[in-house]
């Protein structure tokens, strides 16, 4: 019925540059050059890794990707197939992971979306990267490289980076381990089978995401295996934090409910588009695979993106309902006490919504350090970056307005007590 996935996860404690990469005891050391040359990219105009630490008075600007380290046990250059590594299938076999720690890379081209993020002081409890170790992947681009261009050239490298870590951990005993896996319900066990159905944004090359190495732009809704999305098979080109489709709270707690109290029958993915006639055809693709070729009788909705996605999310939700199909809706950054702020929809039929999250008006001291300095932050526009100054957390905390962590401040929270131990 499903692939088996099985991620084993080694926890660090603690990184820091030395002579030779290594991973022994929780330490996490790393040749700095060694990093630099598998980072490395004529497209590049400068490049530089800096290490970043939980708790330090540090705040990270322009960070457009946040990655947990991972690859394939078996076989490593398969892992991100199509994108970094060999053509595979994947969601299937063993996948390893570095807990504690993440590779973020810091994003110089133009984009009207790049968030930041305090990693000590008041600010830093509003997010779960805060809790990691974040080794920072700070390139420009070279002169005359299209943005297009340098967005690959830096997922490229972030991911060679990824693997390059992780790969340490294949060999060691994992200190836990996740299974994955949707066995055959039980001849007249009877559950609600649930489908679900995500929109995702790809309004353009830099601001998309990919399949198997293939862009998402012009893509028709189509059906996918849970476990290809938490091993790899998709990424995002600049958009998301990929931390949390590796992560994807909604995929592993549908997997882990499966034949206890639901019937997981698979996901939907649909990509965002611009109009509002293609909106409803997408949305009316998307509830028909839900409906005649998962058989579901409930659809969980969500979302990635900002109003663009919100509208394909309400429209989509009508098309499931008009199918028959009890449909609930997730969205964050709805405020609890005051209605409508950073709501797009207001449709009366869309009328079971969770609300995973809301925005704060946040004021944020004077930091030590700076992360990629002279990139250029437009939330902060007019505001010296270092501090003190007021903000929201909508464009830094919460990794703009993925509802795919769910709330931003609880996938992998028992990574704070193994921080606090540090201090």
């Amino acid at each position: 019925m499903g692939k088996r996935l099985q991620l084993d996860y080694v926890n660090v404690h603690d990184v820091r540059f030395g002579s030779e990469t290594s991973l022994a005891d929780g330490v996490l050391t790393i040749n700095k050059e060694e990093l630099l040359q598998t980072a490395a990219s004529d497209l590049f105009g400068s490049l530089d890794i800096q290490l970043v630490r939980p708790g330090e008075s540090c705040r990270i600007l322009g960070i457009h990707d946040v990655m947990q380290p991972r690859c394939k046990a078996d076989h490593p250059e398969e892992s991100y197939p199509g994108i970094w590594g060999k053509l595979a299938p994947m969601g299937e076999g063993r996948t390893v992971a570095l807990k504690g720690v993440v590779v973020s890379d810091i994003y110089y081209a133009k984009c009207n979306i790049k968030y930041y993020l305090d990693m000590g002081g008041p600010c830093a409890k509003y997010s779960n990267f805060s809790r990691h170790f974040h080794i920072c992947l700070d390139a420009t681009p070279g002169e005359g490289v299209s943005d297009a261009s340098y967005a690959e050239a830096l997922k490229h490298a972030s991911l060679a980076i990824n693997v390059h870590l992780a790969k340490l951990a294949i060999n060691m005993k994992p200190d836990e381990s996740e299974v994955f896996e949707r066995e055959p319900i039980p001849a007249g066990k009877k559950l609600p089978k649930v489908a679900y159905l995500v929109t995702h944004m790809a309004s353009h090359d830099t601001w998309n995401f990919l399949y198997y190495g293939q862009s998402a732009l012009n893509f028709l809704p189509i059906v996918v295996q849970p476990t290809e999305i938490l091993d790899g098979a998709m990424v995002w080109r600049y958009w998301e934090p990929n931390y949390y489709l590796q992560n994807e709270v909604y995929i592993k707690e549908l997997m882990k409910r499966h034949g206890k109290d639901l019937e997981f029958v698979g996901v939907v993915f649909a990509n965002n588009v611009m109009k509002i006639d293609a909106k409803d055809t997408m949305g009316m693709i998307a509830a028909t695979l839900c409906k005649d070729t998962l058989q579901a009788d409930c659809v969980m909705l969500n979302k990635s993106g900002m109003g663009h996605c919100q509208l394909d999310s309400a429209l989509t939700f009508n098309w499931c309902q008009r199918l028959g199909m009890t449909t609930v809706l997730n969205l964050s950054a709805v405020s609890n006490d005051q209605p409508g702020d950073m709501l797009v929809i207001a449709d009366p039929k869309v009328d079971a919504v969770i609300n995973s999250g809301r925005n704060w008006d946040l004021d944020h001291p004077r930091v030590e350090r700076l992360v990629g300095e002279k990139t250029n932050v437009p939330c902060l526009l007019g505001v010296d970056p270092w501090g003190p100054f007021k903000h929201t957390t909508n464009f830094c905390y919460q990794g703009i307005w993925s509802q795919l962590g769910d709330y931003y401040m609880t996938t992998d929270s028992d990574i704070r007590q193994e921080v606090q131990k540090n201090d």
